[in-house]
């Protein structure tokens, strides 16, 4: 998952002058032997749909370590749910009519990490909505479309207590109950999550679900952090008053937190984390920046462990679909806008433009 900020080099020229987004009219994709054809009911737009949107690709500089433009024949969207209703194979006909919700990627199967069942660090990985490498399709398949070919072991069912719009996020939710299992949280432990954003805002929900004491939202906005209360957190913090560093030792009576997971990952909220946390503490970072920054080691003293989150294991999908079937995790409330595809340039605006509309998260609908 992706910071959802706009690079400072950006943001001038996207909040002057004004964007025009038109849709084009393309064939009805036909699903290979090993696909089904999904009917999209609905679309998440995340922030690296964003920083595609404005000509920045962080998928290429995460996995090829140079930033490529994103091909011109790329439909965006990756956070998907939708009807089966169409087949590759007679294998798969029994799928068809199936509400489902999307795994967004498919690893190579056969590398180093593959092996090891470490699919989510595969480097040669395709993913639905954005990702240079696919080389022999007329479009890169993605959510931001009527209809849309996925594979077939890809398309994960969804029981009907979850909504379509719901379903969207089961993306984000797989990606929090990867991070909190990297956490490896105690029924004693105090977690801070930074960035009261949708990723935040499951994660916060998982990290309950798994046994965390206390949990603290931290954000500059004030709506994220109504919705941080509504969903469990214990505390907030609006750091645009007070320190990250500062406000969370004070919430510790100096001890510090055993785990922090960052959202936003820039170099401020990484040191300042480093600081904060108690002895044996945890720093899951949980978003993805070009950036390089200066640690001081004594920071990473007292046995604090640094670990960065990936793509989820294709398993832990299924435990996002358990989660949110259950009510454990609720997604309704941080859903602030829904629009029509034929839309999405408003969408856009509001996403871009966040702070002004209150937006958190934004969903698409054909």
């Amino acid at each position: 998952m992706y910071k959802y900020t706009i690079p400072d080099r950006m943001k001038a020229a996207i909040l002057e002058a004004p964007f025009t987004i038109k849709l084009k009219s393309i064939p009805t994709p036909k699903p290979r032997i090993d696909e089904v054809l999904l009917k999209v009911a609905a679309c998440g737009i995340c922030g690296s749909d964003v920083r595609y949107f404005m000509g920045e690709n962080p998928w290429s500089l995460h996995t090829l370590g140079i930033e490529e433009p994103i091909p011109q024949n790329t439909i965006l969207g990756h956070e998907v749910s939708g009807l089966v209703v169409d087949v590759g194979s007679p294998e798969f006909e029994d799928m068809i009519g199936s509400r489902v919700g999307v795994i967004a990627f498919k690893s190579c199967g056969r590398c180093y990490y593959c092996l090891r069942g470490l699919h989510n660090l595969c480097g040669d990985m395709l993913h639905i909505g954005h990702d240079g490498r696919w080389r022999d399709r007329e479009y890169i398949p993605g959510g931001y479309a009527e209809y849309m070919p996925l594979w077939w072991d890809k398309a994960h069912p969804i029981p009907d207590r979850i909504s379509f719009e719901e379903a969207t996020q089961l993306d984000g939710l797989a990606v929090a109950v990867h991070a909190v299992g990297r956490a490896d949280i105690k029924p004693s432990d105090t977690v801070a999550v930074l960035g009261a954003g949708p990723i935040g805002l499951m994660i916060l929900q998982v990290a309950r679900a798994m046994g965390a004491c206390r949990i603290i939202a931290v954000d500059v906005r004030s709506k994220p952090l109504e919705v941080a209360r509504d969903l469990g957190a214990d505390s907030t913090i609006d750091v645009s008053r007070a320190g990250i560093y500062d406000s969370l030792l004070k919430e510790t009576g100096g001890i510090g937190i055993d785990v922090i997971f960052d959202t936003v990952c820039s170099e401020s909220t990484i040191t300042q984390c480093l600081k904060s946390l108690a002895r044996r503490g945890r720093l899951i970072l949980v978003a993805l920046n070009r950036l390089d920054i200066k640690l001081n080691l004594l920071d990473l003293s007292g046995e604090r462990i640094i670990t960065s989150s990936s793509n989820n294991l294709y398993h832990e999908y299924t435990v996002a679909v358990n989660l949110l079937s259950s009510g454990r995790v609720r997604v309704k409330p941080f859903i602030t806008h829904i629009f029509r595809l034929d839309e999405v340039e408003k969408a856009f605006h509001v996403a871009i433009h966040k702070d002004e509309y209150e937006a958190i998260k934004i969903i698409l609908k054909p």
